[in-house]
């Protein structure tokens, strides 16, 4: 048997069949994510740490109930989720809902379908599924949510296709 290295959602062995739909612990990941914003490897802390500060500098400013989540199950969505945790257990709100929009593609995956819900039960997702493309469900996603997000954070890199001109 292949061992397997804490992923940092927890201290319970790792469920490599996502049959556990217990929630993490978001203290442990609030721990976890911001011992590696302080590590000594630049490379890495750098960027965790600027992407704290703005998830930080949103929920000050919009607050809880006028901030969401953009979650489709992708790696940039999974690690932005786990950012958004650390932040909200940092900011004392362990214990909250995450308001989220799972945009859908016409012919998904159903393995994606699958962790997208388990995510859902293990962060504590509000999640409300809506058709894409992106621009069109995220609008859908705003028109009828009360209330209405003032933020919504989407996972995203620089380099992607429809990234158009982000910024540092």
């Amino acid at each position: 048997m292949q061992h397997i290295e804490n992923n940092g959602c927890t201290l319970a062995p790792v469920d490599s069949v996502l049959e556990t739909l217990d929630p993490y612990n978001f203290k442990y990941i609030e721990e976890t994510v911001y011992n590696l914003a302080e590590s000594d490897d630049l490379s890495l802390s750098k960027p965790v740490k600027e992407a704290l500060q703005v998830i930080e500098e949103a929920y000050k400013e919009f607050g809880f109930e006028a901030t969401s989540l953009s979650f489709n199950g992708g790696k940039d969505c999974t690690v932005l989720l786990h950012l958004v945790v650390a932040v909200l257990s940092r900011l004392g709100q362990p214990t909250s809902t995450i308001r989220t929009v799972y945009v859908t593609c016409l012919n998904p995956f159903p393995h994606v379908d699958e962790f997208v819900q388990i995510c859902s039960k293990r962060y504590r997702l509000d999640t409300v599924s809506i058709p894409g493309p992106m621009r069109e469900a995220l609008q859908k996603f705003l028109d009828c949510s009360h209330p209405k997000p003032k933020a919504i954070f989407v996972g995203i890199r620089r380099n992607d296709p429809y990234a158009g001109k982000v910024v540092d």
